[in-house]
């Protein structure tokens, strides 16, 4: 349902994600035609008048609800209104998200600490992809490495918000980092996301991405992993 559909069915190299906050039915409806994949709207102004409108310019293509507030009656009265996933963050009530067949984004923050980022892999809740938050205007190396760094952690799709228009080298390098998806700026125009798209569409799927690590085994003695390695170099 929703996102998670999406994921699945992913037709392109990245996904592109359209913050429709401020967006109009005819501004929503021109990024659709653009060829985004989905769109994020936030809750701030928003009826269910409106949402109907753009839900109506977009068509087929999955809106989403950004969820701000952490009380489970008003994260639950905004759900209700008919989006087909959500994101949020760590401190939403879990019943609050608890609603069969929505999809679910978790918004993350790049600090989040590297054992936390795995657990998300076991949360009871079912996750369909991870959104990494960040207001950082440049793909830096140290951005890069944290990107890549979680796509190892992580059994999910990893999302990027960016701030700002991208190069095609600075779309390759999320990619090969193991972005699978990005939260475009808010205000794009169509054309930029359709030369995006054709920037992404560009990305070979051969290119070598980084692979996911195998969990890590605590250290339960000093010497333990010195004899793992030397076993292994005897069997071999």
């Amino acid at each position: 349902m929703g996102f998670r559909r999406l994921a699945e069915e992913e037709s392109a190299p990245l996904l592109m994600v359209a913050s429709l906050s401020k967006a109009s039915a005819g501004d929503a409806g021109g990024l659709a035609t653009s060829g985004i994949d989905a769109g994020i709207l936030g809750l701030k102004g928003l009826s269910a008048k409106g949402f109907a409108q753009l839900a109506e310019a977009v068509g087929y293509i999955p809106l989403g609800l950004s969820l701000e507030s952490t009380e489970r009656d008003a994260v639950a009265k905004s759900i209700d209104i008919g989006c087909d996933f959500v994101v949020f963050g760590l401190k939403t009530p879990l019943e609050a998200v608890n609603k069969e067949g929505l999809g679910r984004v978790l918004k993350i923050e790049s600090s989040l600490e590297p054992g936390l980022v795995r657990a998300i892999n076991g949360l009871p809740l079912s996750i369909d992809a991870v959104l990494v938050t960040g207001d950082e205007s440049a793909i830096t190396v140290e951005r890069l490495l944290i990107y890549q760094r979680f796509a190892e952690l992580l059994d999910k799709p990893l999302l990027a918000t960016l701030t700002s228009m991208i190069t095609a080298d600075e779309l390759g390098g999320l990619f090969e980092a193991g972005v699978n998806g990005l939260v475009l700026p808010e205000g794009i125009s169509a054309d930029a996301v359709t030369e995006l798209k054709k920037s992404a569409a560009g990305l070979s799927r051969t290119t070598k991405r980084k692979t996911r690590t195998a969990a890590i085994l605590p250290r339960l003695g000093g010497d333990a992993e010195t004899r793992v390695e030397e076993e292994e170099e005897e069997d071999v």
